[in-house]
């Protein structure tokens, strides 16, 4: 109840748009860019060379704009066209640093973190297995995630990069705090961008401690390849193939390889988007005497979508379905073979109130059908707080 009533008196902060008080598109894009909203501040920016296609302010800031986003292309085409006007000496000055970080710039840095208060009514629930682990347990919850991002571009070796990511997360439950998890993975890998495609090969590494003890390393290989099909849609295939171990002598019968493969399709229009997404996981053991439900197949389909509700907040919705097929068990209550449909629903308002500041607020139901009375389950989750990107 008391999460419900923080999260009631919130909603005000995310419905205020300050920017829209501005009837110029101009000062619209320079508001939002100020709050660290680049997908606003780009459409504004680029409503105004709509309405006036010589806007040279606008022109500015659309081309600092994308070469902060890697549109390397659309951004040369507004410097060169530049070079031809008549231009004040703030704006020479403004397009001559332009152009030397066209030449300069070989190294980005990026971080997310954030930050987040939740309630689960359902945490007793292992994401490895989908068993319940016993009667339901509610529990409110602090959650914390960073991503740390490095990629140097080798401009000497035309579109090669090499790139490194860390990922962390950590959940502290009020109640039940055995399900407590932290995790961590670090990628590193190579890659080449093409002006309409690009792929990048990378190593991974992971860990997690759950279940009150450290559980599991994982080690694996995840190759991905992005396709512009055009100025709207973008195809992306990716695939991995990794080795689970389990770190303790109790758990090395649920040792497994997974093979993967994912195919999705985004659309792409100013600030919102929409995609669908069909992957495939075949998970198999490598211990002797497996345990039962370790050698499984799985079927995903995920669509959703991100939009910007008149220009003030945006809502995110995702379904996922999944079918799970395990293999014939033969157990001590019973033998047979596993079959699971599982249905994920997310539903999330964010909002830019500062700087690099986002408040995002999500709601989450989940709900898993099996011939499997251990794996028949719903839970809902609800998470309130704020995403800070760098």
């Amino acid at each position: 109840m008391k999460l419900a009533t923080l999260f009631l008196s919130l909603l005000p902060l995310l419905l205020n748009a300050n920017c829209l008080e501005f009837t110029s598109a101009i000062k619209q894009g320079n508001c939002y860019l100020k709050e660290g909203n680049i997908n606003m501040a780009q459409a504004a920016y680029e409503r105004a060379l709509i309405e006036d296609e010589n806007n040279i302010e606008a022109q500015l800031q659309l081309a600092s704009l994308y070469k902060s986003k890697k549109m390397d292309e659309q951004s040369e085409v507004i410097l060169s066209s530049l070079q031809k006007e008549q231009l004040t000496p703030q704006q020479r000055t403004t397009l001559a640093s332009l152009k030397t970080m066209e030449d300069a710039s070989l190294h980005q840095f990026r971080a997310k973190a954030d930050f987040y208060l939740g309630y689960d009514s359902n945490i007793n629930v292992s994401p490895i297995s989908d068993i319940a682990l016993g009667k339901p347990i509610e529990t409110l919850f602090t959650q914390y995630k960073a991503n740390l991002s490095y990629l140097y571009d080798l401009d000497t070796v035309g579109g090669w990069f090499l790139r490194s990511d860390a990922n962390f997360f950590y959940q502290n439950n009020t109640s039940g705090h055995n399900f407590d998890a932290l995790y961590g993975r670090l990628y590193l890998g190579g890659g080449y961008r093409g002006e309409r495609y690009s792929l990048y090969i990378p190593l991974f590494y992971d860990r997690l401690s759950y279940l009150d003890r450290d559980l599991l390393q994982e080690v694996g290989m995840r190759p991905d390849l992005n396709i512009q099909l055009n100025n709207s849609f973008v195809l992306n295939i990716n695939g991995s193939f990794n080795t689970r171990k389990y770190i303790h002598n109790y758990d090395q019968d649920r040792n497994d390889q997974i093979l993967s493969t994912e195919s999705g399709l985004y659309w792409l229009k100013a600030q919102n988007m929409a995609y669908f997404k069909l992957r495939f996981e075949n998970y198999s053991s490598t211990h002797s005497k497996p345990r039962p439900f370790t050698d499984k197949s799985l079927y995903y389909f995920t669509m959703g979508g991100i939009y910007s509700l008149v220009d003030i907040i945006d809502v995110r919705m995702q379904y996922q379905y999944r079918y799970s097929d395990f293999d014939y068990v033969e157990t001590l209550i019973g033998s047979g073979k596993r079959e699971d449909h599982n249905h994920d629903v997310k539903i999330a308002l964010e909002r830019n109130i500062f700087t690099h500041f986002r408040l995002r607020a999500q709601y989450r139901f989940i709900t898993n059908q099996s011939n499997n009375n251990l794996a028949e389950y719903s839970k809902n989750e609800i998470i309130l707080g704020l995403v800070y990107n760098y």
